[in-house]
């Protein structure tokens, strides 16, 4: 991820087994954007939910094909789309591998997550991070987030070792 020196990367990261699909991640990006939410829970075919939102690629194909650069990355590392720049070609959700971004129907411009980047300019942090009762979204440094995955994954284990079927 090209990041100018000194600045840090934050990263969101979302723990599908903490994860108990109760919405309220996409309520409040919904309450945040107007009715246009940025993170979405899906229900799969066998009754799970997952919420899917842009992953902020560190080799963006969205930026890469953007011909105005209106599809960009701040200096925490977030993809965000400068509504300026933007003239709605829709390359970058043709590009995109996930189908992230949306064409905004009014403003006929591309929107998709950008981490709540007016909360973050106030330093705060990203709605869904703040907001998610499990802590199943996970927001901080890549190594700060290794290390929280490291310790949930250990404490996985150790749960499953006390509370299973004793071993003989």
């Amino acid at each position: 991820m090209s990041q100018q020196p000194g600045k840090i990367v934050y990263l969101r990261f979302i723990d599908l087994d903490k994860c108990i699909g109760c919405y309220t991640c996409q309520a409040v990006c919904d309450f945040l954007h107007d009715g246009r939410p940025f993170i979405k829970v899906y229900e799969t075919e066998i009754g799970l939910r997952t919420p899917l939102s842009c992953l902020h690629c560190s080799k963006a194909p969205c930026i890469e094909v953007c011909p105005t650069g209106a599809m960009t990355r701040d200096d925490t590392g977030a993809v965000y789309v400068d509504s300026m720049k933007c003239i709605g070609c829709m390359a970058c959700l043709y590009a995109c591998p996930f189908g992230i971004p949306e064409l905004d129907p009014q403003l006929r411009v591309a929107t998709k997550c950008d981490l709540c980047k007016p909360l973050r300019e106030q330093g705060l942090e990203p709605a869904c991070y703040a907001m998610c009762p499990a802590e199943a979204i996970v927001y901080g440094s890549p190594q700060d987030i290794g290390e929280k995955i490291k310790k949930r994954k250990a404490e996985m284990i150790i749960r499953a070792r006390t509370s299973g079927p004793m071993l003989e």
